[in-house]
């Protein structure tokens, strides 16, 4: 592990050679800030951009987030989040992917952070990884943070924001960080109550879905739902089967996520954009379709290979990422139950 003088050093080498400083002039009109922030309700934020998308909800003096983007941008995160008023209480994890709890270094020394217990465990496991990731290679992980910054469609100012985040991320990593500081501090197996002043957070694992440990975020009086990655808006899912995954588990949580809703509620996905209740029945749907379509192949003779090739016509107008892995994990498990 490097020592203060010698992550100094390299740090400095690393800007020195353009990897922390901006490497663009951007003009009037593009976005002053690193996330994309988009008012659902009063005092009520989604963030997209750089992880999965953030449920930023304020009662006056107080302010809860649910997730933490990808690892280098919480500091940032809760610098704009605070912006809009109120001081970060709390924080909410929907599961263990890094995408969604990659910030939560810059939180879990400071404020309680609540997740479901196995995605604790999952997300420290993760960070150990990440941590012996930066140690091996640490002016190629800066690299690639600062690559997805340079990437965004924002102004000077934004962007040296993003950078310091990412910055100050490494100096921790090196220095202070351990795989606890990517876990919930606060754990629960089915449900929680989150309370940020007057407003109530209602936290609640039901089933195995896209992962063993996913919860969603319902705020009754607000008539809002978060689902995490229980919900992808218009895009093919990743169905973790590596930490127990399954696409039947995966409906009964929607299903208990619709069943809150009404035609007023907002939907927000885990990726993708913001939506409603028939937002998630579409998504639900999605499960049947891939299910009648590898099952029709099955009974025509197709083996897992033909059909993990293959492009269901409901999904042709969508980018084909992951779909021939979610065609052969419905196949799994199909085929697992004959």
């Amino acid at each position: 592990m490097f020592n203060r003088r010698e992550f100094s050093t390299t740090l400095a080498l690393a800007s020195a050679s353009g990897l922390v400083r901006p490497r663009a002039t951007f003009g009037i009109g593009q976005q002053s800030t690193v996330f994309d922030w988009r008012p659902i309700r009063d005092a009520m934020r989604v963030a997209f951009g750089a992880g999965g998308n953030v449920l930023a909800v304020n009662d006056g003096s107080s302010l809860v987030l649910v997730d933490t983007k990808n690892a280098g941008f919480g500091e940032v995160l809760r610098a704009e989040a605070e912006s809009f008023g109120g001081t970060l209480e709390s924080v909410v994890n929907t599961h263990h992917h890094g995408d969604h709890i990659g910030g939560n270094p810059f939180f879990t020394g400071g404020v309680p952070v609540y997740g479901q217990e196995r995605g604790a465990a999952r997300a420290m496991a993760g960070g150990s990884q990440m941590l012996a990731g930066i140690l091996r290679d640490h002016v190629g992980r800066l690299e690639r943070f600062n690559q997805q910054v340079d990437n965004m469609d924002i102004s000077g100012e934004a962007r040296s924001a993003g950078s310091q985040s990412v910055a100050t991320f490494m100096a921790m990593a090196e220095e202070q960080m351990t795989a606890m500081s990517f876990s919930a501090t606060e754990t629960f197996e089915s449900e929680q109550e989150v309370t940020v002043g007057s407003t109530t957070l209602e936290l609640r694992h039901i089933d195995r879905g896209h992962t063993d440990n996913d919860v969603f975020v319902f705020i009754p009086e607000a008539k809002v739902i978060h689902g995490g990655d229980l919900f992808f808006n218009g895009l093919h899912p990743r169905i973790d089967t590596g930490a127990d995954a399954t696409t039947v588990g995966w409906q009964n949580c929607l299903k208990a996520m619709i069943e809150l809703c009404d035609a007023d509620t907002v939907c927000i996905p885990g990726h993708g954009e913001i939506s409603d209740i028939n937002g998630l029945r579409d998504f639900s749907n999605y499960f049947d379709i891939l299910r009648d379509f590898v099952q029709n192949e099955i009974d025509d003779g197709r083996t897992r290979d033909q059909i993990t090739e293959m492009q269901p016509p409901d999904f042709v107008d969508w980018s084909p990422r992951r779909l021939n892995d979610n065609l052969g994990v419905v196949y799994d498990e199909l085929t697992a139950s004959s």
